[in-house]
């Protein structure tokens, strides 16, 4: 083995992977399962990368008691390495059905196996029926090393069987990513095995890691920090690629506007108002589908666009009744209300896209005007009492 060149490859990938879990580390993301997730690939995928090239260099350098550092190096290296194996498969699960529950459910499992994993390994201290190290100070394989060979790279199998089964609406470019990353990988894996070493994987998963990273990151600059749905640059980007389509098709565009916001802002404070906000953005994304598109255009307006379609009134619908519902519950210390005008717009038809969303927005605000005047206040009378007794007590 060149060690030179292992140096190079397994010191450049504990840099790159160091450097971009700082990085993530300092970013703000409201998706925290999706945080967690990639934080503990990162720092398996690191461990294991820096475990690999300290066991090589023992070796050479030998030495008393160089053995039993060796066999816990190598073991706890085999542990990580699974770990970010594993866990990538979790991630690229999450990332295929933006299914929460179904992800969650997953990671149990995994952590589970990898539990009983890890202990398998801890065991294999006496035996040696994975691996073992020689009194020369060589990592040697035992009777099941290709077991364990072939447990560390099942998730790639896991991965492509899970892309094969995400729904038929995922996206293009989440598919992109997903096969890149599984060439990648598998690719420095199996020159890995071929060769008989170690010197490819680590840039490989570390080149893979970082395309994803990228592609996070890219994602998360178009989603409101707030709200965790689609923010004004997100929206920008998607109306103009729908400008650019030389198909002619048929959206649904609705713009949303809360009602009586200031009145909760001034009255309860922006904390409460930014509750608001929150929730009504939870309760878009609850009846909207996954081709569609969310995103707060600004301030309290909403924007949603769907094919036409689907029943964009049955959408409407579903929004008004599950804030009616949470009104009922007084879930919060205040009443939502919403205002709200739509159209339907067909590309490459000539009619600019601006003007369009400007005309619904007109009807938003037409609308709103409307019932300004006998739209109830967003804090019941019963409120305002507790509201005026507290400010009283408190002076």
């Amino acid at each position: 083995m060149n060690y030179s060149a292992y140096f190079n490859t397994a010191i450049g990938s504990c840099l790159i992977l160091l450097l971009i879990t700082v990085d993530y580390l300092r970013k703000y993301n409201t998706d925290h399962f999706q945080r967690k997730l990639l934080l503990i690939v990162f720092g398996a995928i690191f461990i294991s990368a820096a475990l690999d090239y300290t066991g090589l260099t023992l070796e050479r350098s030998g030495g008393a008691g160089t053995n039993a550092v060796l066999h816990i190096t190598w073991s706890i290296y085999m542990i990580a390495r699974n770990f970010g194996y594993y866990y990538t498969a979790v991630f690229i699960d999450y990332f295929a059905h933006q299914n929460p529950e179904r992800t969650k459910n997953l990671f149990k499992i995994v952590t589970v196996f990898l539990a009983v994993f890890s202990v398998s390994i801890i065991i294999n201290s006496w035996p040696g029926y994975y691996f073992y190290v020689s009194k020369e100070n060589i990592f040697k394989p035992g009777t099941f090393y290709l077991l364990l060979e072939l447990l560390s790279y099942f998730p790639i199998l896991i991965i492509m069987v899970d892309i094969s089964l995400a729904p038929k609406n995922v996206k293009r470019t989440q598919v992109i990513l997903t096969i890149f990353f599984i060439i990648t990988t598998a690719v420095g894996a199996a020159l890995d095995i071929i060769l008989g070493t170690t010197n490819l994987i680590w840039p490989c998963a570390t080149a893979a890691t970082l395309y994803v990273y990228f592609f996070i990151i890219r994602s998360d600059s178009k989603i409101d920090s707030l709200t965790g749905i689609g923010n004004r640059s997100g929206f920008n980007e998607y109306i103009y690629k729908l400008s650019k389509q030389t198909a002619r098709k048929d959206y649904a565009f609705v713009m949303l506007d809360l009602d009586r916001f200031r009145e909760i802002n001034d009255t309860l404070g922006y904390m409460e108002g930014d509750n608001a906000l929150r929730d009504i953005a939870a309760i878009i994304k609850g009846y909207i589908r996954y081709t569609d598109f969310a995103a707060r255009f600004g301030g309290d307006e909403f924007i949603m666009v769907t094919a036409a379609e689907n029943d964009i009134q049955l959408i409407i619908d579903r929004v008004n009744n599950a804030i009616e519902t949470q009104n009922k519950l007084c879930i919060r210390p205040y009443q939502l209300y919403i205002s709200y005008g739509y159209g339907v717009y067909t590309t490459n038809s000539g009619q600019s896209i601006q003007d369009f969303i400007t005309g619904i927005d007109k009807k938003m605000y037409q609308y709103k005007e409307s019932r300004r005047e006998i739209l109830p206040s967003a804090i019941t009378a019963k409120l305002k009492d507790k509201i005026i007794n507290k400010e009283e007590n408190d002076v």
